[in-house]
């Protein structure tokens, strides 16, 4: 069951230091969105739409999708001005999607397949307004999507992002996600999946792998994902991105371990004698 929540608590207060790129003292707060809050959500999401200079980047949802995240499939967060002359202004929103059983899920298209869809949780959408970037709300609101979803008992975080979207896919792969394949969904749209598991130690990688790799050689991707590589941040060489892939360090001693059992299954009865 949901937990009912006032839509007036507010879950996080701050000071925003810069606006349009300039020093800035405006108070925000972040809170939980309901059904009252819709037709301000949903003019937001059009501003936002109408402002990238990119559509791709972005895939807008059906009507339905906001108001389908206020009850027992997730919760919608609004990040507003607060406490300013001419009332608070929604600067920000952020989606976390709740699946639930018989659902389709994101996890459904982890390499090598995925968990219980019971233990995960979508971050699948999040805006902040033109105005205000550069003051870390993005990550903000991935780190407070995460403590939600861990206390909804979802220690499995999936998100899908862009290849057109380089500096969500960097703040998301900076909050602990790693990339583990490319989709093509959305009439041909290319999407990272991205999957953080909050039950395993932070990724580590093993030395000596990385790889930088165009995010626009699709190829080359697809065929690091296929050797067991997985997406670990973003770089750029002047307006370009590159993302670094690496064997994760887990897989590496699996490996190894592998070849132990495997040299021990052959070695020769003699020395497999304990003295």
């Amino acid at each position: 069951m949901p937990v009912v929540s006032s839509p007036l608590q507010s879950l996080h207060q701050g000071t925003l230091s810069l606006c349009n790129g300039q020093p800035s003292g405006i108070p925000y707060r972040v809170r939980f969105l309901d059904a009252d809050d819709l037709p301000t959500l949903e003019e937001f999401r059009a501003f936002i739409f109408g402002s990238l200079p990119d559509i791709d980047a972005y895939f807008p949802e059906t009507p339905e999708f906001s108001g389908l995240h206020m009850a027992e499939r997730g919760v919608t967060l609004g990040l507003e001005t607060h406490g300013v002359p001419g009332g608070d202004r929604l600067i920000g929103c952020a989606v976390l999607g709740l699946p639930q059983p018989g659902m389709p899920a994101f996890a459904d298209d982890l390499p090598g397949g995925g968990p219980d869809v019971t233990a995960t949780a979508h971050m699948s959408s999040c805006m902040v307004h033109t105005d205000f970037r550069g003051n870390g709300l993005q990550r903000l609101l991935v780190t407070m999507r995460t403590l939600y979803a861990l206390g909804a008992g979802r220690p499995h975080l999936l998100s899908r992002v862009a290849l057109s979207n380089p500096v969500s896919l960097s703040n998301m792969l900076a909050s602990g996600f790693t990339a583990r394949r490319i989709l093509v969904m959305h009439s041909g749209r290319l999407r990272y999946l991205l999957h953080r598991d909050m039950q395993a130690p932070p990724p580590a990688f093993e030395p000596g792998t990385d790889r930088a790799l165009r995010v626009a050689d699709h190829a080359a991707q697809n065929a690091a994902f296929e050797a067991g590589l997985v997406g670990r941040t973003v770089t750029f060489c002047g307006d370009e991105p590159f993302m670094i892939y690496a064997r994760p360090a887990a897989a590496a001693q699996a490996a190894t371990a592998q070849t132990a059992a495997d040299c021990l299954a052959t070695a020769p009865a003699e020395l497999e004698a304990i003295p």
